[in-house]
């Protein structure tokens, strides 16, 4: 007859942990996110920037002053992606805070942690890696990187 050893019930609870973490940290085959761009069409004026605005009952435009906006909205981009899951803006989560990212990096680094961010990487925060993040666009994830230097 077969004998069975025993297995202690945190080992269990160890592995179906890890497995869990390993899951909310990244998107699984069956989930495909695109990413979000906003689409800003700007018009230069005479040196001044102008947003073009479209009347949908006319089909007249009309030019309106705006202050220059970025191309993409960093912060629409984090919240469209699963950074959410691991990071948050002013508090330690998974992985360290944007308030923590910006007061360690400055513009100077943007390539760099865009680079961290679609690569993965470990070691600069401690002991659990950051998994890749190849399916976002270069652009968006510059985006991203340009908003958490911001959050103070």
């Amino acid at each position: 007859m077969m004998t069975l050893k025993k297995v202690s019930m945190k080992k269990v609870v160890a592995v179906f942990s890890i497995i869990a973490a390993c899951y909310a940290c990244s998107s699984g085959p069956a989930e495909v996110k695109k990413p979000i761009s906003i689409n800003v069409n700007p018009q230069i004026d005479e040196g001044h920037a102008t947003a073009v605005v479209a009347s949908a009952a006319t089909g007249a435009t009309n030019a309106a002053p705006a202050a220059v906006a970025p191309a993409k909205d960093g912060k629409a981009l984090i919240a469209g992606s699963d950074c959410l899951a691991c990071h948050t803006e002013t508090n330690k989560l998974v992985g360290p805070s944007y308030a923590e990212v910006a007061k360690k990096y400055k513009e100077a680094d943007i390539a760099h942690l865009v680079k961290k961010i679609i690569d993965g990487g470990s070691g600069v925060w401690g002991e659990i890696p950051m998994p890749p993040h190849a399916a976002l666009a270069h652009d968006d994830v510059e985006a991203m990187v340009k908003y958490i230097l911001t959050i103070k």
